[in-house]
């Protein structure tokens, strides 16, 4: 009996320590710490807008990045920024004539919290910094991509737009 104490009390002390862990090393940024100006958040006319964050290189796969033809037509509450490597961002005019980008685009430097493992990748991001997924750029995912982030925000928007209210009467 003794035993099945020690074992359970063990088990208690790893979960604790996990989950303090966890939260330490996963804190949302405040809007403040953001990386999308203020200037930026009232060009959007949402009251919960959804940040998809493109990682891209000039040099991935053409086939890969036809995805970026459903992002330029994607709603207003989809604020799409493209994240590129400094050194292309340089030739911002032929990067967009290769890629057809009509968002903005920005260094990687702010965003290297939501810096994917692969490239091109799609980030979803919410106005708190809360990551929800991360798209590989793959070859046919045009024909998915759109009803996927429609159906997604359909079912994140009430919890989104339940914090925003719960921000709002902070203030």
């Amino acid at each position: 009996m003794k035993n099945y104490v020690i074992g359970a009390m063990a088990a208690l002390i790893i979960m604790l320590a996990s989950f303090i862990f966890k939260n330490e090393n996963n804190q949302s940024i405040t809007r403040d710490l953001f990386p999308i100006s203020s200037s930026e958040r009232q060009r959007v006319k949402v009251d919960v807008p959804m940040f998809i964050f493109v990682f891209f290189k000039q040099n991935n796969c053409h086939d890969c990045l036809q995805f970026i033809e459903t992002l330029n037509k994607l709603p207003s509450y989809f604020v799409v920024t493209g994240i590129v490597p400094e050194q292309e961002l340089k030739n911002e005019k032929e990067l967009r004539q290769i890629t057809g980008a009509n968002f903005p685009l920005k260094y990687i430097t702010n965003y290297r919290k939501f810096i994917p493992k692969f490239s091109p990748s799609i980030v979803g991001v919410s106005p708190y910094g809360d990551i929800y997924f991360v798209l590989p750029g793959v070859p046919g995912e045009k024909a998915y991509l759109e009803e996927f982030l429609l159906n997604f925000y359909g079912k994140v928007y009430p919890s989104l737009y339940e914090r925003a209210l719960s921000e709002n009467s902070k203030k």
